[in-house]
């Protein structure tokens, strides 16, 4: 339908589910739009028709073998959404020096970031690494092997109310809310201002480094 003025930009969004294998499970749910998922088990990512298929209405995949008991399961969809504040995304990759434990990323990473982190290929589960949000430093109980490859995925959220609607309707908002309960690090960079929306409770650290404002 022809219009006048800017395109409507889209914005992908994704939701994430980790789920266990127990022997007989095929089914597991996951929120995607055009095909756009994918799928990890114990870390390897799974080819669409060789190992899974996917729901036509975007609610789920099924595989072909049900994972075996104890088998991690990571789904990542992708939903393409009206832009009102564009997701950022970047990617870092570090070479492992031996024994290296401690790898600095370049970017901030804050509590409402979503990161994925892969050793030569292979996503990890974030019980393999632990995040220092003060200094953006992933550190392994071991030392890694010289030439490995660590490379971190992060994703940044833009502003968004739960009003945000699916792709070619309008982004009509009436109200902008944010929950009352945060459980999860706040982290601030000291070149980044940001604002909460009070009473709020956060259960857990607050590091302010920049500006941080309750309104």
């Amino acid at each position: 339908m022809p219009y006048i003025g800017n395109q409507i930009a889209l914005e992908d969004t994704q939701d994430r589910k980790a789920y266990t294998g127990d022997g007989s499970r095929t089914v597991f749910g996951i929120t995607f739009s055009d095909n756009l998922v994918q799928v990890y088990q114990n870390g390897i990512l799974l080819k669409e028709t060789n190992d899974y298929t996917l729901d036509s209405g975007g609610t789920f995949v099924t595989f072909v073998i049900a994972p075996e008991a104890g088998d991690s399961i990571d789904l990542i969809g992708t939903t393409e959404m009206t832009d009102l504040a564009r997701n950022s995304f970047s990617k870092e990759n570090i070479t492992a020096t031996s024994g290296q434990q401690h790898f600095t990323l370049t970017s901030n990473i804050t509590g409402s970031d979503r990161l994925s982190v892969f050793l030569n290929g292979i996503r990890l589960h974030e019980s393999d690494y632990v995040l220092t949000h003060s200094n953006n430093t992933l550190t392994f109980s071991s030392g890694r092997v010289t030439g490995d490859i660590l490379t971190a995925e992060i994703m940044s959220p833009g502003f968004r109310s739960p009003l945000h609607n699916q792709k070619n309707e309008k982004a009509t908002h009436t109200a902008f809310a944010s929950p009352s309960t945060l459980n999860t690090d706040v982290f601030v960079p000291s070149d980044e201002n940001v604002m909460l929306i009070g009473p709020i409770t956060v259960n857990g650290d607050i590091t302010v480094n920049g500006t941080l404002t309750v309104v």
